[in-house]
């Protein structure tokens, strides 16, 4: 090769090194620039998110439970004849209210009434013989055992009047206590036995609904509470009464308990055997609560926010009752917790946060 082709081919590696020492510094020189940004990004803090928050409470919370009943009269009888006999008199009318010892029905009684005189009629006799035999007796004319028989013959005539009368009596049928009487199921003339039901009589004057709840508020329902039932009968009226009765026993098939409530029903608008649909407020002890605004709900679980050491800390929690802007938190925050209530979407587990005490009453944030 010539000395000038060496020369010229020096030149070229020459400026071709120059070259990319030139690119090289400016890389470097780019990349560090680079690298000193992301340092003094790192090196600045994200500032704390400004959230409201709310200590967890304690509050007594109710329940409401649904069910339905059937009203049961506060008393109900058959009524039913003491003995057999014919009908003479029916002196009710289906649907009527009736005191207590008013005459429902009259059977014929000549039998009876013959009875009775005849009882009478040896009572009278016998009395007068034993005066007269106690006054020989002073004389000692009569006999002390004489005495002794007509008293006790006296005794047995005043046992057969009081059951000539009794059976006498029984010829009327009367109302055992102030009700309602049902349909007349016999008519005048008609021979009837002690297993004869002429009619009903309920007392209507308040009437008690039975109903079955879950075995598991068994703990907390009360003689007392309160009780709504409502009927279709009476689509815009709310009957209001109270639990007088709850059974001891849970049953095994359905586990559920019976309950008997009162309501008063001085109209007379409840008839025996009514369908009601019953609510009841069951008031339970003291649990913890958090407001709902606080709640976060996700792939059907429920979360918190919970502000520990100035950064939020996420919980799963298992709710429980709701009311009035409050749910119950069965498990998963302390006691002495305090929940996010506003701020909430701008939150993610472990971020710093700066805490700003929520009002009494603040509505829902987000």
């Amino acid at each position: 090769m010539s000395a000038f082709r060496q020369l010229l081919l020096i030149a070229v590696l020459a400026i071709a090194a120059f070259g990319g020492y030139q690119a090289w510094q400016r890389y470097d020189a780019a990349d560090g620039g680079g690298n000193a940004a992301a340092g003094k990004q790192q090196g600045r803090e994200r500032p704390a998110i400004l959230v409201e928050v709310q200590p967890v409470g304690r509050r007594t919370m109710s329940t409401t439970v649904e069910a339905v009943g059937t009203t049961i009269a506060a008393k109900s009888v058959e009524i039913v004849s003491l003995t057999d006999g014919r009908i003479r008199e029916l002196l009710f009318r289906s649907g009527q209210k009736v005191a207590q010892g008013d005459r429902l029905v009259e059977l014929d009684r000549d039998m009876q009434e013959a009875d009775a005189t005849e009882a009478e009629a040896a009572r009278v006799r016998i009395q007068a013989e034993l005066e007269r035999a106690k006054s020989l007796f002073g004389n000692k004319i009569v006999s002390a055992a004489r005495v002794e028989e007509l008293t006790a013959q006296l005794a047995a005539a005043e046992a057969q009047l009081k059951r000539s009368n009794r059976q006498l009596d029984d010829r009327t049928i009367r109302a055992p206590f102030a009700g309602t009487v049902g349909l007349n199921r016999v008519d005048i003339g008609a021979r009837i036995t002690e297993s004869t039901v002429i009619t009903t009589l309920d007392d209507l004057s308040h009437v008690e609904v039975e109903f079955t709840i879950p075995e598991s508020l068994f703990g907390i329902a009360r003689i007392g509470h309160t009780v709504e039932a409502r009927t279709a009968a009476y689509p815009d009226r709310v009957f209001t009464g109270k639990v007088i009765e709850i059974d001891s026993r849970i049953d095994a098939a359905s586990r559920a308990f019976h309950v008997r409530a009162d309501l008063p029903n001085e109209d007379g608008a409840l008839p025996a055997g009514m369908f009601m649909q019953v609510s009841m407020s069951l008031t339970g002890g003291e649990t913890t609560v958090i407001p709902e605004e606080a709640v976060i709900a996700e792939s059907g679980a429920a979360y918190v926010f919970v502000v520990e050491e100035d950064k939020a800390s996420r919980r799963q929690i298992e709710l429980g009752r709701r009311a009035f802007g409050i749910v119950e938190v069965v498990s998963g925050i302390d006691a002495d917790a305090l929940v996010v209530t506003r701020g909430i979407s701008k939150l993610r587990d472990g971020m710093s946060v700066k805490i700003k005490l929520a009002d009494a009453g603040t509505g829902s944030g987000g």
